[in-house]
C-alpha cells in the first residue's frame, strides 16, 4: 500500500504544471490506482432455498404404556342351519334379530311324503320279519337249507334299514336350534321349495363374544403375554365403562398387504347392554412399566416419501435451524389409509406433514401452522 501512495506521489509531481485535460486524466488514472491497490470486499453470502411447508409433531400412541386399536365384535359360533331333505317349506319360525331357546323349531318342512315312507318302510320289515320267521322253523325241520334262511336274515335286515333311514328322512324336515341362538339372517321364505343343503337361516352364539384387532407384526414380536397387565374394550355408545378382554388366539400368518396379524380377544357378554356382531370397539392393551414393545406412530400418507433405495423416509425437521434431515423409516398401512411407522423415529419429532416429495436437501423450512 505505501509502494503504491509513494509512486502516486512521483506522479503527481511529474505532472504538475500540465495543462487541464491532463489534470483530468491524471485523476481518473489516480483513482483507478487506489481501487487497484484496495483489498476487494467478501462476496455477500448466497441465502439457502427456503420453502414454506406444513409440519407437525409425531405422537406416540403410546400413552401412559397403553396401546389402542379398533377392534370389531364376532360371535363364538356362527352356523347356517340347513336342511338335509328336500320337500316345500311349511314352517319358518326365524325372523332376523330374534334370539331363540334352544330346541326351538326354526324351520320344517310339509312331512306328508315322509311319513308315508316311513309306514311303507315298517310294513316291509315287518313282511321281511314274517318270512324269517317262517323259513327258520322250517330249517328246524330240516325242510329247507341254512342258506334260505341266511338269505332271509340278510333281507330283514336291509328292510330294517331302510325303515331307519325313512325316520331319519322324516325327523330332519324340521330344523331345531341348537344352543340359544340369536338370529343373523334368513335365507328362505315360507312356502317355497327347499333343496338338499339349502340354507335356512344364520344364527348365532351370543353366550361369549370375540374381539378382532388387526396388531402389527413389530408389536406381536416384541410384546410377550407377560408384559400385558389389562386388555378392555370400551364402546362409543357406553360411557364410562370398559369391558375386559382375554387373549384367545391369533392368526399364524399376516395379511400380505398391511403386514398385521389377526389376534382374537374373548369377551363376555355385558347383562345390561345388548352387544351384537358387527359393532366396532376401541381395544385398549395397558402394558407394564418395563414393556420394551415397538410401537406404531401414526403419520400422513403425505408426509411418507420414498428413497432412490426404493425405501420409505420421512423428513425431520429441526424447529432451532430450520434444517430438514431425510429418515428413513418402515412403514406399515392403515385401516384410515394413512401410515403406521414402526421403526426410524421414537415420537415427539417434528417432520414435514405436506409437500414431502418437493422438499430436498439443504433446504430450509419455514412451517405453515405448525401447531
Amino acid at each position: 500500500m505505501t509502494r503504491c501512495v509513494d509512486k502516486q506521489r512521483r506522479n503527481h509531481g511529474q505532472l504538475t504544471g500540465t495543462r487541464a485535460p491532463f489534470r483530468i486524466t491524471w485523476l481518473l488514472l489516480s483513482g483507478f490506482l487506489f481501487a487497484a491497490c484496495e483489498p476487494a470486499p467478501p462476496p455477500a453470502p448466497t441465502s439457502q432455498i427456503e420453502r414454506v411447508a406444513r409440519v407437525m409433531q409425531v405422537q406416540s400412541n403410546l400413552t401412559g404404556r397403553e396401546l389402542e386399536f379398533v377392534g370389531q365384535i364376532e360371535a363364538a359360533q356362527i352356523i347356517d342351519l340347513k336342511f338335509e331333505v328336500a320337500g316345500t317349506l311349511n314352517v319358518l319360525n326365524a325372523r332376523e334379530g330374534e334370539t331363540l331357546k334352544a330346541g326351538t323349531l326354526v324351520a320344517a318342512l310339509d312331512k306328508k311324503q315322509f311319513e308315508l315312507a316311513v309306514r311303507e318302510a315298517e310294513v316291509q320289515r315287518q313282511l321281511a320279519a314274517q318270512d324269517l320267521e317262517r323259513k327258520t322253523a322250517l330249517l328246524k325241520k330240516r325242510v329247507i337249507s341254512e342258506a334260505v334262511v341266511d338269505d332271509a336274515t340278510a333281507l330283514y335286515e336291509l328292510r330294517a334299514v331302510h325303515l331307519e333311514q325313512a325316520r331319519k328322512s322324516l325327523a330332519d324336515t324340521e330344523v331345531r336350534a341348537p344352543f340359544d341362538a340369536y338370529v343373523l339372517s334368513r335365507f328362505l321364505d315360507n312356502h317355497g321349495v327347499v333343496q338338499t343343503g339349502n340354507a335356512v337361516a344364520r344364527i348365532a352364539d351370543l353366550k361369549e363374544l370375540l374381539v378382532s384387532v388387526n396388531v402389527p407384526e413389530a408389536l406381536l414380536a416384541t410384546i410377550p403375554q407377560s408384559d400385558v397387565v389389562s386388555i378392555t374394550a370400551r364402546f362409543p355408545f357406553i360411557k364410562d365403562e370398559a369391558f375386559p378382554l382375554t387373549y384367545r388366539e391369533n392368526k399364524g400368518e399376516a395379511d400380505p398387504v398391511a403386514q398385521t396379524y389377526l389376534v382374537t380377544l374373548s369377551m363376555r357378554p355385558p347383562a345390561t347392554w345388548n352387544i351384537l356382531p358387527g359393532m366396532t370397539t376401541k381395544v385398549t392393551i395397558t402394558l407394564n412399566e418395563h414393556a420394551g414393545a415397538a410401537v406404531a406412530i401414526p403419520v400422513p400418507v403425505t408426509a411418507v416419501v420414498s428413497t432412490p433405495e426404493g425405501k420409505f423416509a420421512v423428513w425431520v425437521w429441526d424447529p432451532e435451524t430450520g434444517n430438514v434431515t431425510r429418515t428413513p423409516v418402515e412403514v406399515q398401512p392403515d385401516e384410515s389409509g394413512d401410515y403406521r411407522v414402526t421403526s426410524g423415529i421414537r415420537g415427539g419429532e417434528w417432520i414435514i406433514a405436506a409437500g414431502a416429495h418437493q422438499v430436498q436437501d439443504g433446504m430450509r423450512i419455514r412451517p405453515f401452522n405448525p401447531s
